[in-house]
């Protein structure tokens, strides 16, 4: 009588195949379950964050708040030599990037009296022609 070989190469080959599949599945759950805990710990550092930007803006209202800098000023004013600002300590007209003065040209033949530049009236971001002699 004859035994049968007990593994025949077929079968070695799917018992290997099997192993690496269990192995495989094995490191996509670690890596996977890694990933998770990852991100569980950047969300408790994102909450941590947002509840520290909530509590600096509460922080920066408070030392802003108008009715808190006008005491502060009461009280230190005179010792800082602060006075109020004028609109021209902040910028004039040279200093705005793109700016030009409208050439104001007066239409002394318009019986309204009203001045127009350029022929139109602008209404929000839309230019209007001025239609002459409709009323």
């Amino acid at each position: 009588m004859r035994f049968a070989p007990v593994f025949r190469s077929m079968d070695i080959l799917m018992v290997a195949v099997l192993i690496v599949s269990v192995v495989w599945t094995f490191k996509i759950k670690h890596d996977s379950q890694e990933a998770i805990d990852r991100v569980a710990v950047l969300e408790k550092q994102i909450e941590a964050e947002e509840n520290r930007v909530d509590l600096l803006k509460s922080d920066w209202s408070l030392l802003t708040s108008p009715s808190r800098l006008e005491k502060l000023v009461r009280h230190y004013g005179a010792q800082l030599g602060l006075k109020p600002i004028e609109p021209a300590q902040l910028a004039d007209d040279n200093s705005l990037p793109g700016f030009k003065k409208p050439e104001v040209i007066l239409d002394t033949e318009d019986s309204d009296g009203f001045a127009e530049i350029d022929g139109t009236i602008n209404t929000g971001s839309v230019a209007v022609p001025v239609q002459r002699g409709t009323q």
